[in-house]
């Protein structure tokens, strides 16, 4: 059977006549790829339109079956509910267990679901109160005298029924097909719930005009304006929202079997915004920023655009690089009166590897070398049972002073063409503290990012040092040659 008659078949078993007709558009597009590639522009573009009906017609459905399952799922009926006799907590679980979208689509649905029940109940009600009153006229009509003494008339004040809900005409838009999901869960999560100051009417109102706007609006740019409308309909709102934006923050982080950190979190839009401006700038010249005239800022967005680490790797950087030179700003206040430090569990074997203490995953001799070149070491000997029986003193590390010394001398990361300032540096030992019981002398030190750190590390890169003057030298793997690179200091011409 062909994609063409898979597609038609399917909904024609619906007996649709408007999932029919999309089905049959989608078909003539094509069966493959190759069908699409063969399409001309004006064609591809008319494609896409028709593509976007047929989606739109199956998420009305998505979203009728959604409110179905819902219904069959409410909590009164506990664990006769259809959710629960499935084996789930919830009707969002199901739905995401059984199309395989993600938790926030599957809300999504189910609450646009849930609207359109409330709507279909309320019309309901006045279907039936009007067919009620449809027949007491009727009665009225064929008996005049029935049941009544002389000069009596005939109730015919229809019940007093609650209002239909103020989203009411959202659930029809949908219904009608001239709304999409993604569009009917905007309105409604951006305008929000009734309380004491923003009432159903007015609400109502918000809607009618939100809808005859949405036709030359997106799901985003619909939301925006929602939220908009519910900040200027109840101005002292904002506040209690802007406070629980405040209360909701936090940042999760944890470790994955792989030993890799997960960081997970929720910003107010004070924070949020501030953090993304920070990364903005870190990473603008890769996302189409401004051009800078500036001779060094055109070098330095040169230098981001030609990094061969890809935009979100600096991204992730930056963040690890903010951190380190933030740690430095007042450790006696946030942080006890003692920078962070990674702890490494290693052994005396030359070539072995260690661990990160607290997590399991394996890290290399070059790693080790690098981390404690800006950390202190304590050496802890066991015996042959593991049981520890002798701990040293930490040792090799760069003091308060000696880090200001190098700052003072070095400007900053000074690996050829690198622009990090000094609070973005480790301090490297040149003569490896291990592999050449290195001194913790500032001649002996330098600034690297922790970019190049690793680099030097990593790809075994080599420094030297002859009379205040520093070389770099590559392996052969990067200049068969070696030929020595000069390592500049970013402060000394100014200086001399």
């Amino acid at each position: 059977m062909t994609i063409q008659s898979s597609i038609a078949d399917t909904f024609a078993a619906s007996g649709d006549d408007a999932l029919l007709d999309a089905a049959g558009e989608v078909a003539r597009l094509g069966s493959c790829s190759a069908d699409y590639d063969r399409l001309s522009d004006a064609a591809a573009l008319a494609g896409q339109r028709i593509l976007a009906q047929a989606q739109h017609e199956l998420d009305t459905r998505k979203a009728w079956m959604a409110k179905t399952l819902a219904q069959r799922s409410r909590w009164e009926l506990g664990q006769d509910g259809l959710a629960q006799q499935q084996g789930f907590r919830s009707p969002e679980d199901l739905i995401q267990k059984l199309t395989g979208s993600t938790r926030v689509e599957s809300r999504k649905l189910v609450g646009v679901g849930r609207m359109l029940a409330e709507t279909e109940e309320a019309d309901a009600r006045q279907a039936d109160a009007d067919a009620e009153a449809a027949r007491r006229l009727v009665d009225e009509a064929l008996d005049p005298a029935s049941d009544r003494e002389a000069g009596d008339t005939l109730d015919l004040v229809a019940p007093l029924l609650p209002p239909a809900p103020w989203h009411a005409p959202i659930s029809r838009a949908v219904n009608d097909g001239t709304l999409s999901i993604d569009a009917a869960h905007a309105l409604r999560t951006g305008l929000g719930d009734i309380d004491t100051v923003v009432t159903g009417p007015v609400l109502a109102t918000a809607v009618a005009d939100l809808l005859a706007e949405a036709p030359s609006l997106n799901a985003d740019q619909l939301l925006k304006r929602a939220r908009q409308t519910r900040d200027s309909l109840d101005e002292a709102g904002i506040r209690v929202r802007e406070q629980k934006a405040w209360d909701d923050r936090y940042l999760h982080i944890w470790t994955l079997d792989t030993g890799q950190v997960r960081i997970d979190g929720l910003f107010p839009p004070e924070q949020g915004e501030f953090i993304k401006a920070t990364f903005d700038s870190l990473t603008s010249p890769r996302r189409g920023g401004v051009r800078f005239v500036d001779t060094d800022r055109a070098a330095w967005a040169t230098r981001v655009q030609n990094d061969p680490r890809t935009t979100t790797q600096i991204t992730c950087d930056g963040f690890v690089d903010l951190l380190t030179a933030g740690t430095t700003v007042n450790p006696h206040e946030m942080l006890a009166g003692r920078r962070p430090a990674v702890q490494i569990l290693t052994t005396h074997t030359p070539a072995g590897h260690g661990y990160i203490e607290g997590n399991n995953a394996p890290v290399s001799p070059e790693t080790i070398e690098r981390l404690i070149c800006d950390s202190g070491t304590i050496d802890i000997t066991f015996d042959q049972l593991g049981r520890p029986l002798d701990v040293g003193h930490e040792q090799r590390l760069f003091n308060r002073a000696q880090r200001r010394a190098l700052a003072a001398r070095d400007g900053g990361c000074r690996w050829p063409g690198c622009d990090r300032p000094p609070a973005f540096t480790e301090a490297h030992h040149i003569e490896h503290w291990h592999r050449d019981n290195g001194r913790t002398d500032i001649n002996q030190g330098i600034l690297l990012c922790r970019t190049h750190h690793l680099l030097l590390h990593n790809q075994h890169w080599q420094i030297f040092e002859n009379t205040g003057h520093y070389w770099l030298r590559p392996p052969t793997t990067i200049d068969p040659g070696q030929e020595l690179i000069e390592m500049p200091s970013h402060t000394q011409p100014r200086l001399t």
